[in-house]
């Protein structure tokens, strides 16, 4: 018989992401909606971790991005003639 480990048996701070191995979660092991931007920590998904084409327009909700979430050209700038690009 399979001896399924419940959610109330697990202690709250148990499952940590250095225990969960390497590709052993993927997206279908997760119920739709159960990941949401309050629950992803700031800077931890980079555009390094997206693959080339995975997100597309009819993926993002309306409404999801708004000029706060996008670096304006003055800052792009700044930052390669700071950094001696362009």
């Amino acid at each position: 018989m399979i001896q399924r480990v419940r959610t109330n048996l697990i202690d709250t701070v148990a499952v940590t992401g250095d225990k969960i191995a390497v590709n052993s979660v993927r997206g279908n092991n997760i119920v739709a909606g159960t990941i949401t931007g309050n629950l992803i920590a700031l800077q931890t998904i980079t555009g390094d971790d997206i693959a080339t084409g995975t997100i597309t327009g009819n993926l993002i909700a309306n409404n999801a991005v708004s000029g706060n979430n996008i670096v304006s050209l003055p800052e792009i700038f700044d930052d390669a003639l700071l950094f001696g690009g362009m």
